[in-house]
């Protein structure tokens, strides 16, 4: 059996629930400065607050503080369980080559605070490995012994799914943290909402132009993980869950830090283009036929059609391919709205709106 916890969540709770932070402590801390918890909200912290982005410790210090807070429950993720790797029993053969994928990771900025560079050879790692065990053993018993579910009323938290039964509190430890099909494909046999992170919901197909939570209501699964420090031009989710009677209302907030720009005129588009984007890991592509803005381009694998911005092909293995998070939707825009800038190419911007939707302007509609 599993770590699972068992709580009462009381009548009319608002329930906050936030995954996958990745080291981003500025985004985390804007979040949080928007939803404004109160005393009594419920908090539910996901899992993956560690690696990718470049202030990991500054999230495991903040999330512990957190943890002291009355209604906060915290989540173990997979990403927690390099910890454990890292400091006790990894081998630095195989955690050296894994540095240069997470060149951002907790082992390192807890070495550099100490003032000890990185890690360049196994001597070099060996001889770290005791120092920042002994100093940082607080903080890494904190995120070995955290809990791998929640049990809450009529819903179920974890990280990345549960097993197809009924019975999910038996399912393994590996479905638990690193079920990669769940969110897309996985089958919640437990008549009860289950609420996961770990796969960035930009993803999935129902997902369409957005990094915003997910919801298939059909299977009651949805995922919040907005691909924050993992995917391009993500952000950081907050699900908000608000019981009225018998139902509940999902609603969502997030914290993305890029510049603004504002709309000078507005845009409508008579044909939006759909919505065909990269979705790992679908992301190959067939180019039929360039165009001089977007090209017509078919996904290798599902050999779905449609156009991509001519700048966001690449090439990966020498292979065409989409070279960042992409989607073909022109998006409406009104004077004077303020949207993200993302990217540009040619006589488009890439922009987000306020409600986390992603497209394309004509440049010419936006103030410089």
């Amino acid at each position: 059996m599993q770590k699972i916890l068992h709580v009462n969540p009381g009548e009319n709770r608002r329930i906050v629930a936030i995954s996958d932070i990745h080291g981003a402590a500025k985004e985390f801390a804007a979040l949080l400065d928007m939803v404004k918890l109160a005393p009594e909200d419920i908090l539910v912290l996901n899992g993956d607050y560690i690696n990718r982005g470049p202030e990991s410790a500054e999230v495991v210090r903040m999330v512990m503080e957190l943890a002291a807070r009355p209604n906060t429950y915290v989540l173990k993720g997979n990403i927690e369980r390099l910890v454990p790797w890292y400091l006790d029993w990894g081998k630095p053969e195989d955690i050296l080559p894994h540095f240069d994928d997470h060149v951002n990771n907790l082992f390192c900025e807890w070495a550099a605070m100490l003032g000890k560079p990185r890690p360049k050879t196994p001597a070099e790692f060996l001889e770290l490995r005791p120092l920042l065990r002994r100093q940082y053993a607080k903080e890494a018993q904190f995120l070995h012994e955290l809990p791998l579910g929640l049990a809450m009323g009529d819903l179920i938290f974890v990280h990345a799914g549960i097993a197809p039964s009924e019975n999910w509190e038996e399912s393994s430890e590996q479905t638990l943290l690193k079920n990669d099909p769940f969110l897309a494909q996985g089958e919640n046999k437990t008549g009860k909402w289950v609420i996961v992170g770990h796969m960035p919901v930009w993803n999935v197909p129902f997902s369409e132009n957005s990094n915003n939570p997910s919801m298939d209501a059909e299977r009651k699964i949805i995922g919040i993980d907005g691909g924050n420090q993992v995917k391009d031009f993500s952000q950081l989710n907050a699900l908000i869950i608000e019981k009225q009677g018998d139902m509940y209302e999902f609603s969502y907030q997030f914290a993305d830090l890029r510049p603004k720009v504002r709309a000078k005129t507005d845009f409508a588009p008579l044909d939006a283009q759909g919505c065909f984007k990269d979705s790992w890991p679908d992301f190959y592509l067939d180019v039929l036929e360039r165009g001089p803005e977007f090209s017509l381009c078919r996904r290798t694998v599902s050999q779905v059609c449609g156009l991509v911005k001519n700048e966001h092909i690449g090439l990966r293995k020498g292979l065409p391919c989409f070279a960042k998070s992409s989607v073909s939707t022109l998006l409406a825009i009104s004077e004077g709205e303020e949207l993200f800038y993302l990217d540009e190419g040619g006589s488009y911007t890439f922009v987000k709106n306020a409600d986390g939707f992603l497209g394309w302007v004509p440049s010419a509609c936006l103030e410089k």
